[in-house]
């Protein structure tokens, strides 16, 4: 394949402004428009630009294409990433609780993670244990300092691991473990089998990569597909028309999720308002379902 220079010109705001015009969107305001374009780079609004195109070769839009429709579009996607965000926050909190109340106290040892005894490989084993060095070396904690100051130990417990390791770390320790009965208990808590939890938690930390990074989200293909469960301790989708690289599953997992850590959260609400928020967006784009509304799983 013979690949060419990349000889396009950085434009201004006023002549992305005229570009748009002349592919057949419509600006109503166009002082509204640079100051979102001041704020919002072109570039990363392109790809809100792309569901309006109607030719999208030569970047035509579709008849009765909005500046406004972009934006708003724009605008969902930001305050779904706030409301996953936030909600994985808890997921995170819980899953760390679980490892420390299941691997140490099942253990009776809190320095358990150092064992290579209880891993499936000694090479995945290094790479975390190296890993959390990094972490709590770099850590200004108090907590970390009041420890090594303390006590002569290479390793910190558990739990005080746990409070400095990213949520990625927390996955990949529990990809890593031996199937045990405290690996088990973890999934058997969260109501499914050890490798649905395993892909959950995977796929739980790109969404968040993916909300902390400020990326598109909306109607994403996920690059980690979700394993979609068989059987699960609470209820689930009854939907066989599903796509597993969309976000909609990834909803459906945190509202799973939240009903065990906790029961009277209001997430599916919250969903609810932001979709109706927003009702000219493609629910079908991110994977919902026609009937998804008649799921018993979301009333």
């Amino acid at each position: 394949m013979n690949k060419k220079l990349y000889l396009k010109p950085p434009l201004s705001v006023q002549e992305h402004i005229e570009l748009l015009k002349s592919r057949g969107l419509h600006i109503s305001d166009e002082e509204r428009a640079t100051r979102y374009l001041q704020n919002i780079s072109y570039y990363h609004l392109s790809g809100y630009m792309y569901p309006f195109l109607a030719d999208k070769k030569q970047h035509q839009y579709k008849p009765n294409s909005c500046f406004d429709d972009i934006i708003n579009l724009y605008l969902f996607d930001r305050e779904l990433r706030v409301l996953i965000f936030s909600t994985i926050e808890k997921i995170e909190i819980a899953i760390r609780a679980q490892i420390t109340n299941n691997f140490s106290v099942n253990s009776k040892n809190p320095f358990w993670y150092t064992d290579i005894n209880n891993f499936s490989l000694e090479s995945e084993h290094k790479d975390f244990l190296n890993n959390v060095s990094s972490y709590v070396k770099r850590s200004s904690d108090v907590f970390i300092k009041h420890f090594f100051d303390t006590y002569s130990d290479p390793y910190p417990p558990i739990w005080i691991v746990l409070e400095v390791l990213s949520m990625g770390q927390l996955s990949i320790l529990y990809h890593i473990t031996k199937r045990s009965a405290s690996r088990k208990a973890i999934a058997k808590y969260f109501g499914v089998k050890e490798p649905i939890m395993a892909n959950w938690l995977h796929t739980l930390i790109y969404i968040r990569n993916i909300c902390a990074h400020h990326a598109r989200l909306w109607n994403k293909s996920l690059r980690i597909p979700i394993k979609l469960p068989k059987v699960t301790d609470r209820t689930w989708l009854i939907s066989s028309n599903l796509s597993n690289d969309k976000i909609y599953v990834v909803l459906a997992v945190i509202a799973y999720f939240l009903d065990i850590i906790t029961p009277n959260n209001t997430f599916r609400n919250k969903l609810k308002d932001l979709l109706a928020k927003y009702p000219n967006i493609d629910v079908t784009a991110m994977g919902f379902p026609v009937d998804w509304k008649n799921e018993p799983f979301w009333s």
